[in-house]
């Protein structure tokens, strides 16, 4: 059965089930919701514009509403659709802000894919939070992606597109109601009205993958199935259940083998592959690492469980290291910044800067950590260069680095770059996990400790003391 076509009612019905309590009249003295168009000036955009105007100018949608354009610059007309969207916006009351984007060349990513990501970073910096970004993706655009996603070898996340609702930015959200409608609705509707929108040339350029998936396929899928459109949207629903079927379990599963932000190799093998593959996702998720390919994930998988046990295997994907040490998973990101050797003069009093996150500072105590008076005005900081030999505090004896760093479970890909104080030759601390007896207080004279702030995890114990990151599970 054919739907009904686009309305601004419709449109009210479809915002309603995505943001409760924001479609409607609402109480007396209710603070109002505020919506954020992404206002590129199209004929997507344009209707999406212009119906809310209506709805709000109507009070049938009681809304704080502005609109925000964004000019890549990739084009000779940018500046005048900017110029449109701004006209737009004020013939139907809607406060307005162009935003001015440099898209990155090369890195890997295809040019619209750069274009997008710039947009979506400038949109989100401009959000309060609590604010809601709305987009005009439709019905039409849900099938170019499902299909773009399943042909590039997506998975389930692909099968379901597009959400209608989730997290953006900092507090923010993105909201995509015009997901029921088709565009062939929204043209219908927008020549009825006699609105005028912006056409993008590049839009019939089929050397890019969409416009031909757009201008050469789905013409004759449609031919062939002309309600594609709408199964594909179920296809998505039945991929959304099944992936929040999917996070369930893994809000079930990772608390049990989770050790602080390590995994439990043991717990893990304990569960069914299924639940392996989508625990270590949501492990890496919860953790805001970018995630690995299937290929990825499998051979880690793999490594991870058969290496032997003198073994420290890792795996590498951009921007991630996972790593195995004593029946446990780490992950972390891959950084590049190394620590900054060098004499840190007036140590007493100014801070160290060891890296661009990272800073050492001596903090005044008593009896504890570094003696103030058999401390040198200029330290030397410094990684290890092997064969180091040190008499540690409480000890007799001078004892191997390498030997007391294992003793006191030191990560392995940690010890080549903690930073190491020496008075000239002479050990005074390892970073602040340890001081030289020669140089340690006395229990009742004036003393420095050592501040290491922004360090991160350094020894098992700080791993299982991490706590899981209170941001949600990927969904």
């Amino acid at each position: 059965m054919p739907q009904p076509p686009f309305t601004v009612s419709r449109l009210a019905a479809s915002l309603g089930q995505l943001l409760p309590g924001v479609a409607g009249p609402r109480h007396s003295g209710d603070s109002q919701s505020r919506l954020c168009i992404a206002l590129s000036g199209g004929l997507d955009s344009t209707v999406l514009l212009v119906a809310l105007a209506q709805l709000a100018r109507t009070g049938s949608l009681q809304v704080e509403l502005r609109a925000l354009h964004v000019d890549h610059g990739l084009h000779a007309d940018s500046a005048a659709w900017g110029a449109g969207a701004a006209q737009l916006a004020r013939e139907h009351g809607v406060a307005f802000e162009s935003l001015r984007v440099e898209v990155p060349r090369g890195g890997g990513l295809s040019p619209e894919a750069a274009a997008r990501d710039a947009r979506y970073a400038a949109l989100a910096a401009r959000l309060a939070p609590g604010e809601v970004l709305l987009t005009a993706h439709h019905a039409d655009d849900q099938l170019e992606t499902i299909l773009l996603q399943w042909l590039r070898g997506g998975g389930l996340r692909a099968v379901a597109g597009m959400a209608p609702i989730g997290p953006f930015g900092a507090g923010a959200w993105h909201a995509r109601p015009l997901l029921p409608f088709m565009r062939d609705e929204l043209a219908r509707w927008a020549t009825g009205e006699g609105l005028r929108w912006q056409d993008d040339p590049s839009n019939l350029e089929t050397r890019f993958d969409r416009n031909y998936l757009r201008h050469e396929v789905l013409p004759a899928l449609r031919a062939r199935w002309p309600a594609v459109a709408e199964t594909t949207a179920r296809v998505a629903d039945f991929a959304r259940d099944a992936l929040a079927a999917e996070a369930a379990g893994v809000d079930a599963d990772l608390p049990r083998v989770l050790c602080g932000t390590a995994l439990d190799l043991t717990a893990l093998e304990a569960l069914s592959e299924p639940r392996q593959r989508a625990v270590l996702r949501g492990w890496l998720a919860g953790l805001g690492l970018p995630p690995p390919s299937t290929r990825t994930l499998a051979s880690m998988r793999h490594d991870m469980l058969i290496a032997g046990e003198d073994r420290l295997p890792e795996t590498r994907w951009p921007g991630v290291v996972v790593r195995r040490y004593r029946g446990r998973l780490h992950a972390m990101a891959s950084v590049s910044e190394k620590m900054v050797a060098g004499d840190w003069h007036g140590a007493a009093s100014t801070p160290y800067a060891l890296t661009g996150a990272s800073t050492l500072r001596l903090q005044p105590a008593v009896g504890v950590g570094l003696s103030r008076a058999r401390l040198p005005a200029t330290l030397s900081v410094r990684t290890r260069l092997g064969g180091e030999l040190f008499v540690p505090a409480g000890g007799a004896h001078r004892r191997p680095l390498r030997k007391w760093l294992q003793e006191r479970d030191v990560l392995p890909w940690r010890r080549e770059q903690l930073p190491l104080l020496f008075a000239g030759d002479r050990l005074v601390a390892v970073a602040n996990l340890g001081y030289a007896a020669e140089f340690s207080a006395r229990s009742d004279e004036p003393s420095l400790v050592i501040e290491w702030t922004g360090r991160g995890a350094v020894t098992v114990a700080d791993v299982i003391a991490s706590k899981w990151p209170a941001h949600p599970l990927f969904r």
